[in-house]
C-alpha cells in the first residue's frame, strides 16, 4: 500500500488564541513494505503524524492519500491493515482483563486465532500465560506496553506503527521490540517506529525521517540497515 500526504497541515485550535500548528506543509510518500525510523524532541509533530496516519485526526490543510483513496471514507478498510502502539498504552485500554485486551482488535477486525496463537503473542513479547486473567490497568508500564504489542500482533497487520516502543522496557524487552520489528522486515512487512534513542533502531531501518517543529528536516535512505 502507498500512502501518501500532500501538503499536510494540521492546525488545533485554528484561529483562536491558543491555535498550534502541530504540522507544517508535511509532503512525505511511503509504502507498507519500508520501515522507517521517525526522530524528533517532545513537540516535533511524531505523534500528530501518527494520529493522522491512524486516521484518529484529520488534515487541517493538504491531502491523506492510501493507494489514491481518501482513507478517511473508508477507515474500518485501512485501519485493518495497521497495527499502532501508541507512547502511553493504558489510555489505549478499556478491557476488563489482559486476554479481553489482546483478542479485541483481532475480533473487531474478523481475524480468527486460537488459544496457541495467544500464548505465542505471550511468548513472543516476553508474558506469561497466568497474566490473562489480570487486569491491564495494575500492570506495570512496561508489561502494559508489551500488553499494547501483543493485541497489535494477534491480528496480523501489514503494517506497525510504534511511538516510543521502549518507554517503560527493561533491556528484554527492548530486546523483544527489536526482534518483532526484524521478524516483520524480513516477511516483507513494515513499519515506523517513532524514538527519542534512534541508535537501538537505526540498523533495522532503510529510512530516516526528522521532524521539527512541524516540520520535515531531514528524509533520508539509511546505508547501514540490516536484516
Amino acid at each position: 500500500m502507498l500512502i501518501e500526504l500532500k501538503k499536510v497541515s494540521v492546525i488545533f485550535e485554528e484561529k483562536t488564541d491558543v491555535e498550534k500548528v502541530a504540522l507544517k506543509d508535511i509532503n512525505l510518500s511511503f509504502s507498507t513494505d519500508e520501515s522507517i525510523l521517525l526522530i524528533g524532541n517532545t513537540g516535533s509533530g511524531k505523534t500528530t503524524l501518527i494520529y493522522l496516519l491512524d486516521l484518529l485526526i484529520k488534515p487541517s490543510k493538504g491531502f491523506l492519500l492510501y493507494d489514491g483513496k481518501d482513507p478517511f471514507f473508508y477507515p474500518y478498510e485501512f485501519r485493518k491493515r495497521f497495527g499502532v502502539a501508541f507512547q502511553i498504552p493504558e489510555r489505549q485500554f478499556f478491557s476488563e482483563t489482559v486476554e479481553e485486551e489482546i483478542t479485541y482488535a483481532a475480533k473487531n477486525f474478523g481475524v480468527p486465532f486460537s488459544q496457541e496463537d495467544i500464548e505465542k503473542v505471550l511468548e513472543l513479547v516476553g508474558l506469561r500465560k497466568n497474566i490473562l486473567k489480570q487486569s491491564p490497568f495494575k500492570l506495570s508500564g512496561g508489561e502494559q506496553r508489551k500488553v499494547a504489542i501483543a493485541s497489535i500482533l494477534l491480528h496480523k497487520p501489514e503494517f506497525l506503527i510504534f511511538d516510543e516502543p521502549t518507554a517503560g522496557l527493561d533491556l528484554k524487552g527492548v530486546l523483544s521490540v527489536r526482534e518483532i520489528l526484524k521478524k516483520f522486515k524480513n516477511s516483507g512487512k513494515g513499519f515506523l517506529v517513532a524514538t527519542h534513542e534512534p541508535e537501538l533502531f537505526e540498523d533495522l531501518c532503510d529510512r530516516k525521517i526528522v521532524l521539527k517543529s512541524g516540520a520535515i528536516l531531514e528524509d533520508v535512505r539509511s546505508s547501514v540497515a540490516r536484516t
